[in-house]
């Protein structure tokens, strides 16, 4: 018996479509998530929604071209704005990630931005590497000062997934891995260093050696006490303060107690629908020849499917605990413009690929 390929590509609109769809409806529970835990959050959770919308469909029709020749603004404004944090940025928990936003908006940060300009111009540069017959590792030397400024904000977890996301691409790009092993082993002092200069990075990294924090306890119990079918919209007792940061990164377990054990298996068949449609439409750019649509799309797809994998992980305690948002569900704009953007190069790569067929 011969099995169907999930990850073959069949028509590139009708893959973008099914990566977008889910995208929506994630963000629909996430905004019945928030509301859950406080109606008072979910104003702004919204407005972030409308305009990532905004932002999605705006660059779904973007012709390629154009997101190409953007690339390297895109990551000079990026560095430009990570460079004004630290210089002017009112700290916020030590640390100095947030741009405060106009009008009593709330804050932006740029480390989310950065996510999407890596995947942006490291797109355009491989595919520039591959034609005129360069290494790839010419291409991926400005992602470096990129992490060192992300890491002095200090933003640690979100250093670890830029160079995870860089290191990705360039081996989809066909980089030696033994060097990219390099890479990652010379990396290790620097780990070390940023523990003994970061205590909050030393008492995560204490995960290895066994410990659960207060916050992964909580989240653990949540899940647990959701059972199969939730305990009802509003009936969760974690968020009356025991599970901090409930509506944000720890937003999985709140809807798993109110939500149950299908809610979360709702959940993870979205982003799995989201990733194997993503996947296909850049396969069908692969079969186009076409190397930066291909790394867009891809690059896009696994931006949002790699953050809730890292998210879901820390939830149920198989990863150290780190700020890292679950795309389309946690309550940040931040977050929620960048990942509708990512969704939206998706869907203009699945447009572009469906006028070539």
């Amino acid at each position: 018996m011969r099995f169907p390929d999930p990850f073959r590509p069949r028509s590139p609109r009708a893959d973008a479509t099914g990566a977008c769809v889910p995208a929506f409806v994630l963000v629909g529970l996430g905004i019945i998530g928030v509301y859950s835990f406080g109606a008072r959050h979910v104003a702004r959770q919204v407005v972030w929604a409308a305009l990532g919308a905004g932002a999605c469909f705006l660059v779904s029709r973007v012709p390629l071209d154009r997101v190409r020749r953007a690339s390297y603004a895109l990551l000079g404004v990026v560095g430009a704005l990570l460079v004004y944090c630290l210089l002017f940025a009112d700290p916020i928990a030590e640390t100095k990630r947030w741009i405060r936003l106009p009008f009593d908006a709330g804050f932006f940060q740029p480390s989310e931005l950065a996510k999407l300009a890596v995947v942006v111009f490291l797109a355009r540069r491989i595919d520039e590497s591959r034609r005129d017959g360069t290494s790839v590792w010419r291409a991926a030397w400005p992602i470096l000062p990129l992490c060192v400024l992300v890491l002095l904000a200090p933003d640690f977890g979100t250093t670890v997934y830029l160079a995870a996301l860089a290191a990705t691409l360039l081996l989809v790009a066909g980089a030696p891995v033994g060097r990219l092993v390099a890479c990652g082993l010379a990396a290790v002092p620097l780990l070390l260093l940023a523990a003994t200069r970061f205590p909050y990075v030393a008492e995560r990294l204490r995960f290895f050696q066994g410990e659960r924090s207060y916050q992964v306890q909580q989240a653990q119990l949540a899940l647990g006490s959701g059972g199969l079918l939730g305990n009802g919209l509003g009936a969760g007792r974690q968020k009356n303060g025991f599970l901090p940061a409930g509506h944000t990164d720890f937003v999985l377990p709140n809807l798993g107690e109110e939500l149950g054990f299908l809610g979360v298996v709702l959940v993870a068949a979205l982003f799995a629908l989201i990733l194997v449609h993503g996947v296909r439409v850049a396969l069908a750019a692969w079969g186009k020849r076409d190397a930066f649509a291909f790394l867009l799309a891809f690059g896009a797809t696994f931006l949002v499917v790699f953050q809730a994998v890292l998210n879901v992980a820390v939830s149920t305690g198989a990863a150290p605990t780190k700020g890292i948002s679950l795309p389309f569900l946690s309550q940040g704009g931040s977050n929620m413009l960048v990942s509708l953007l990512a969704i939206g190069l998706v869907v203009n790569v699945g447009r572009s690929m469906e006028a070539k067929r």
